[in-house]
């Protein structure tokens, strides 16, 4: 995203209603807009908001080469009313930051509301835990340089990003090596739940207007599947067996969505060569269905396929 709005992330943002405690959005997106990006949202009944503040040491930074003209300095945002200030390179939680001194932040977001998942709602309700004891995060891997975060690969135009001066909207793909990244559901800073790996996708509607307060910054994923962390306590493992069951009874998976449409840039930092704003972490955590790889649907019509053809040729040498 341009740095006035460096909602980056993710491509991580929605255009459905979270929680009653985030802010009300004035207008969903029309995401049949999109001409690259073919992943879309999901809505769900099934939804953790979640909310990560600068001001708590908490959000996301989208951070580039302080030298702009390195490979990893980032593009010019070329879009219609764009602000010209330039997309950043990489976006990863607070807690992956290259800021100097660190920021010590240890979790991307909190949980401040849940829709549905009646067995995890129940469970902490007689445990008497709060929403925001659980939180979500994303970044490169600790033992893991700030370049392993997700990043925008070549950085080309037609491949890593898509835009066009007669269009308002910009389409970016921020991927990983799954080995060097991490999203997750944590109790405290316990992590709980692993979430797999996906591409992060960000939509950006620069408005009618150059003013940032026009502007539409979203992010998503793909739906991924979870697993429990192993070498839990057992009250940890409770936990987490809680959220699995909502999240198997909604499909198998969950898929995290971005909506900030008040960013400030106001949160700056250096360090480490690379110039860094932190951005608060606004959207939602949805349970949702998994799609079945491509693979796995060929295999199966080819099965039925040749359990039928056996069939026939059974049939044909009995008569």
């Amino acid at each position: 995203m341009a740095t006035k709005r460096l909602s980056i992330l993710l491509g991580l943002t929605t255009a459905v209603t979270v929680g009653a405690s985030l802010p009300v959005r004035a207008a969903t997106f029309d995401f049949d807009q999109l001409q690259n990006i073919s992943s879309r949202p999901i809505d769900s009944d099934d939804r953790l908001s979640l909310l990560g503040e600068v001001e708590q040491n908490q959000g996301y930074t989208a951070f580039f080469n302080r030298d702009r003209s390195a490979p990893d300095g980032g593009h010019a945002d070329i879009s219609l009313n764009a602000s010209g200030n330039g997309a950043p390179y990489y976006v990863t939680g607070r807690q992956g930051s290259p800021e100097d001194p660190p920021s010590g932040a240890t979790r991307t977001s909190s949980v401040t509301d849940i829709a549905g998942f009646p067995t995890l709602s129940s469970f902490l309700s007689s445990n008497g835990i709060s929403f925001n004891s659980l939180g979500v995060s994303l970044g490169q891997k600790s033992d893991r340089a700030f370049t392993e975060t997700w990043n925008l690969g070549e950085d080309k135009l037609g491949q890593d990003w898509f835009a066009s001066p007669d269009s308002t909207i910009e389409e970016r793909i921020y991927t990983a090596n799954p080995n060097a990244v991490e999203f997750f559901l944590s109790y405290g800073n316990t992590k709980i739940v692993d979430f797999g790996y996906s591409d992060l996708y960000s939509v950006l509607d620069y408005g009618p207007t150059t003013v940032v307060s026009d502007d539409i910054d979203l992010a998503f994923g793909d739906p991924v599947r979870v697993k429990k962390v192993a070498g839990l306590n057992p009250f940890e493992d409770a936990l987490a067996t809680a959220f699995l069951q909502d999240v198997d009874a909604a499909g198998g998976g969950v898929q995290l969505y971005i909506d900030d449409r008040n960013v400030s840039d106001q949160n700056i930092a250096l360090g480490n060569g690379f110039f860094a704003i932190n951005l608060r972490f606004v959207g939602d955590l949805r349970a949702v269905p998994v799609p079945e790889p491509t693979s796995v649907i060929a295999l199966l019509m080819f099965g039925t396929l040749g359990a039928v053809s056996y069939v026939r040729q059974t049939k044909r040498s009995i008569q």
